[in-house]
């Protein structure tokens, strides 16, 4: 079933066709197969509409953190895993995927290992015996499919997963950076809460931690109503919005702990500032972001019942990078936040994928054999993960360049992959393919290896084929195929054509010089 929406929905991307898909919010439990809702009334379906490959394995009762952490799926062959999802409407989507190893082979090694999502790189999953991780994505679509993929770069160490979620997003949200980047999230905090804030919450069901504070900020709450839609793009859940941090006295200020890395990266950052209670007539609550201690931002003035969103659209920041909240002149109250998202931008943009018109052939070739149909994915990103039985080059929008197709159990005819036109080699040996051999391959412009002995081919080798210059052809081992019929479809060579006609000439003058002497 996904290997056959993986190739529907290559189809209709291919054509730009319109979506009539709904926002989807989907909830995948890796491993498992049973359906069911979560205490968060989150419902949770197995993963064998999405995946076609790997093993389902179970964490051992003792290690059990949860329901939807008891099972995994582990992937022990192949260059890369991936798990499609398909109808998804167009637009910004969240991706979440989740790990927890929970020594479930007993080996007491939890593996590192790549992720990737509809070709790009996402991270390098790191692990461990007792704790769970997991990684969150939020992009603008280019297709109307999703794969997520798992590839490994340890021998011995195995990747695995444990959940994935995609949610739908609206257009309008997290536009401060470019569609063309994709936002890995770093941390989102709710600030003086003793709890996390997910689904029901949130709609989106973002993931909202307890954020930690430093010396000198204490925890708030109130008693905020929020009876109207807040005036801030990105929707905080009014959820997060109730609690908050602040400093001690009115003239102090409040450092926030970012937990940036050593090393220099970009980042996208969102600050959510709301008053918990109503205000006196006599208070002002006044402050402004400073960075590295130079101030950074207009006066902010949270406001009672709605909120004030300040971003940072990209910032290069590392671990000797400060943010602090510093209370104006005029305030008579000291700073307050309430809740924080901070993302990491990559330096490179989104892919576009393969090209449209080498998908489109390997689409062509997924459909006539289901040996093939398990690999889903982008076939040639990111490199060097290709798919097992291609090779690609490494120009921007990566051409397949070669199908290894060696002992794939193919049986039957050859469908049409013409739209392949930058292959250069062609390996079906040891098959069962029948049938003439196809008058297309001899077309493709670069092919300069084509084998394909050991099948059951039929009749006889195109002249497109047999006269290819520079092509290395094999047809060995196919007992119905008559290798010699295709010399009487050769051309005479270029250098003989006055002769032959001479020759003709001479033959056609006697034939009728000897019919006037029998008259």
């Amino acid at each position: 079933m996904a290997s056959h929406w993986f190739l529907i929905s290559l189809l209709l991307s291919l054509l730009t066709s319109l979506s009539t898909s709904d926002d989807v919010f989907v909830s995948i439990d890796c491993g498992s197969s049973v359906p069911y809702r979560d205490g968060n009334g989150i419902s949770w379906v197995g993963d064998d509409e999405y995946v076609q490959s790997g093993e389902s394995r179970s964490v051992k009762p003792l290690n059990s953190i949860s329901h939807v952490a008891d099972t995994l799926r582990v992937f022990t062959t192949r260059n890369k895993n991936c798990y499609h999802i398909g109808s998804v409407k167009k637009g910004r989507v969240l991706v979440r995927a989740s790990f927890y190893y929970g020594n479930y082979d007993g080996k007491s090694l939890p593996p590192t290992f790549a992720l990737h999502f509809d070709g790009n790189f996402w991270d390098t999953v790191q692990t461990s015996n007792t704790e769970s991780y997991y990684y969150e994505v939020t992009y603008v679509l280019k297709r109307d499919f999703i794969s997520v993929c798992l590839a490994q770069t340890e021998p011995g160490q195995f990747p695995f997963i444990s959940a994935l979620a995609v949610r739908s997003l609206e257009s309008y949200m997290y536009k401060q950076v470019s569609d063309s980047y994709p936002l890995f999230l770093w941390t989102r905090v709710a600030f003086g809460s003793n709890t996390s804030f997910r689904y029901q919450d949130d709609p989106y069901d973002r993931i909202w931690n307890v954020g930690r504070y430093g010396n000198g900020s204490i925890p708030v709450s109130g008693d905020a109503i929020f009876n109207k839609e807040l005036s801030v793009p990105d929707n905080p859940p009014p959820a997060v919005l109730r609690n908050a941090i602040t400093a001690t006295t009115p003239n102090a200020s409040i450092e926030l702990l970012m937990g940036f890395p050593s090393t220099e990266i970009n980042v996208y950052i969102n600050w959510y500032f709301s008053e918990v209670t109503r205000l006196g007539p006599s208070q002002n609550r006044s402050f402004r972001i400073f960075k590295d201690n130079k101030s950074f931002s207009e006066p902010i003035f949270p406001p009672y019942g709605d909120c004030v969103e300040m971003g940072v659209s990209k910032t290069a920041v590392s671990s000797k990078t400060t943010f602090s909240l510093v209370p104006t002149n005029v305030s008579t109250l000291p700073p307050l936040i309430n809740a924080m998202e901070i993302f990491a931008i990559p330096d490179d943009m989104l892919t576009n994928g393969t090209n449209k018109k080498d998908v489109e052939g390997l689409a062509s070739l997924q459909g006539r054999f289901s040996s093939l149909q398990s690999w889903t994915g982008d076939p040639c990103l990111p490199a060097p993960y290709t798919w097992d039985w291609i090779k690609c080059n490494s120009v921007p929008i990566p051409r397949v360049t070669a199908l290894l197709l060696n002992g794939y159990s193919l049986s039957g005819l050859l469908p049409d992959f013409s739209s392949m036109d930058a292959l250069q080699t062609i390996d079906v040996q040891n098959n069962s393919l029948r049938g003439p051999i196809p008058d297309f391959l001899g077309t493709l412009p670069n092919l300069k290896t084509l084998n394909l002995a050991n099948n059951q081919f039929n009749g006889s080798v195109p002249a497109s084929l047999s006269t290819k210059k520079g092509l290395l052809l094999t047809v060995s081992g196919n007992p119905g195929l008559c290798t010699s019929c295709d010399i009487i479809a050769e051309p005479p060579p270029p250098g003989n054509s006055s002769i032959k006609k001479k020759n003709i000439l001479e033959l056609l003058f006697a034939a009728i010089t000897a019919s006037i002497i029998i008259l």
